[in-house]
């Protein structure tokens, strides 16, 4: 798995901010392997000393921070759903790290465990992602969070009301698991994303390409994630190459050698958010042109039937058709069970 540029801008931000210097580390503009970012993570603490670091790090990324995950939980229409699309899509990837989302009778729980102990600081990878989890939720619920609580298995290193100050919320230690506690009538309370008659779809295919991400590292599967993650506004061919750290020609070589080229990853992607939008939603051809960045339906069609050798109503027409007609078997199947 690979760890975006915006985790380790956070990491060498939250450095300067405690007045270090960073020319003993390597700074970083480019996706970094996930055990090269936990040595530049074990290297910042070496070099800080700061007990509050790991705590500074993760309060720092709030949710534009995580790229495509981030963007799909800003999309989420409740809590739940976006603790759900946590849990699936979690970026914690060892064989001992783990993230999970569960209720009992009163309370919901989000708990986590990590398989990364960092000399001098243990407990990092924990303080970060809890601390980044209350920022998180903050840019989602845009208040305080009132109810919740953090419980920690380890003991505090530094003073208990230093961790209530960074965290925003009153944390207990030595308990069972890590974890954050809140009422569980909130997790279903509308968000912003409820609003966004796209959302759902929009969360969908940000899973399917994180999954994809997650099993593949060339350099297409990065273009789809990045042209994905502009969310209704595409990114040139220039754009996507500032992103990824190189020049124009050496993405296209790049590319050449995988066997494909930016214009027809662009079009995949655009047509597959295309026909998404089509079979999932109400909008019009127009709103869907619109969404996918044509500057008029007439273009928009013509970019359509290109792809799929129909037009855009054609479409969206034989997807209905196909829905009703396994309504009506469904029916049928149902009327004729024998009892």
């Amino acid at each position: 798995m690979k760890v975006q540029p915006a985790y380790i801008f956070a990491l060498t931000r939250t450095i300067r901010s405690l007045g270090h210097d960073l020319s003993s580390l390597t700074e970083q503009d480019a996706p970094l392997e996930e055990l090269e970012f936990y040595k530049l993570c074990e290297r910042a603490v070496e070099l800080t000393r700061d007990p509050t670091f790991a705590l500074q790090f993760g309060s720092s990324l709030h949710l534009g921070s995580h790229g495509l995950l981030g963007n799909a939980l800003m999309s989420c229409r409740t809590l739940r759903q976006a603790a759900e699309f946590l849990v699936q899509h979690n970026p914690i990837k060892t064989a001992q790290g783990s993230v999970r989302f569960a209720f009992d009778r009163e309370n919901v729980v989000l708990s986590m465990t990590s398989g990364i102990e960092l000399p001098g600081a243990p407990n990092f990878m924990i303080e970060a992602f809890f601390a980044a989890a209350i920022t998180g939720i903050g840019d989602l619920v845009g208040t305080e969070l009132a109810g919740c609580r953090i419980e920690f298995a380890f003991e505090p290193t530094m003073d208990e009301k230093t961790y209530a100050r960074f965290l925003g919320v009153p944390v207990a230690f030595g308990k069972e698991a890590n974890r954050l506690i809140g009422p569980r009538e909130a997790v279903d309370v509308l968000l912003v994303g409820a609003g966004n008659v796209v959302a759902d779809m929009y969360v969908r295919q940000c899973g399917r390409l994180l999954r994809e991400q997650g099993m593949a590292t060339n350099l297409a599967s990065e273009i789809r994630r990045i042209l994905l993650d502009g969310r209704g506004k595409v990114a040139s061919e220039y754009e996507v190459s500032c992103k990824l750290n190189m020049s124009g020609r050496t993405l296209r070589r790049r590319l050449y050698d995988e066997g494909t080229s930016f214009r027809e990853i662009l079009d995949e992607v655009r047509n597959d958010m295309a026909r998404a939008y089509l079979r999932e939603t109400g909008l019009s051809i127009a709103e869907v042109g619109t969404f996918l960045g044509f500057e008029d339906a007439a273009n928009f069609r013509r970019a359509f039937r290109r792809w799929n050798g129909c037009s855009p109503q054609a479409f969206r027409s034989k997807q209905e058709a196909t829905s009703c007609q396994e309504d009506i078997d469904g029916e049928t199947r149902h009327e004729v069970v024998p009892l």
